[in-house]
């Protein structure tokens, strides 16, 4: 009897075992898959994210590519600043040649003294008028005749009005006449100064 009972023990306890046996590796292996798995899934999440990620990008460089492109304007550089000349000096000799072109019927312009534009074509017209290159620039010689015509023409008064009435060009008739006075030398025989006066004095005291 006794053998009998010791194998039915035995017997009970490696049916109890054998369970246990297999519920331990199906813990592990359930571990094993639920680690194994867990690793996938997180492998599966990177890939999904690192996909997204380029989908993204490749939308923002479809967007960007099909949008306008648009262009910072450069820096306006600053205008150079212009540079003026500086006043044209006033001087007497200015005065007096523009008050000879004037004269002669030139317009000089304002009488200021200042040799400018305006001088400069009269110069240009005087000089056209007698035959000279016409460079806006009066020569020494232009000047004397021009200023020295005036100043002759002036100091004879009325007398130069019955010369300027006798000639075609009218006064400025009396710069091509005054430059033959000067060619030839005689300057005094056009009787351009004015007669001396005849009318008697008043206030005399007899001595």
């Amino acid at each position: 009897m006794l053998p009998i009972k010791l194998t039915s023990a035995v017997l009970a306890t490696a049916l109890t075992l054998v369970p246990a046996t297999r519920a331990s590796a199906d813990t592990r292996d359930f571990l094993a898959g639920a680690v194994l798995g867990g690793v996938a899934g997180a492998l599966i999440q990177k890939e999904v994210r690192k996909q997204k990620l380029a989908h993204e990008q490749q939308q923002r460089l479809r967007s960007r590519a099909a949008a306008p492109q648009t262009y910072a304007s450069a820096p306006r550089r600053a205008d150079p600043k212009k540079t003026y000349p500086t006043s044209i000096p006033a001087t007497p000799e200015g005065r007096e040649i523009q008050s000879s072109l004037a004269y002669f019927g030139f317009n000089a312009g304002h009488i200021d003294g200042r040799i400018g534009p305006a001088t400069r074509r009269a110069i240009s017209e005087y000089q056209s008028y007698m035959g000279y290159d016409e460079t806006g620039t009066l020569t020494s010689f232009q000047q004397q005749l021009l200023t020295s015509s005036y100043l002759r023409a002036e100091a004879a008064g009325d007398t130069t009005l019955g010369t300027i009435a006798s000639l075609p060009d009218g006064t400025k008739g009396l710069l091509k006449l005054f430059r033959e006075d000067l060619a030839s030398g005689a300057t005094q025989q056009r009787n351009l100064t004015p007669a001396p006066s005849s009318a008697p004095l008043t206030g005399a005291i007899d001595l």
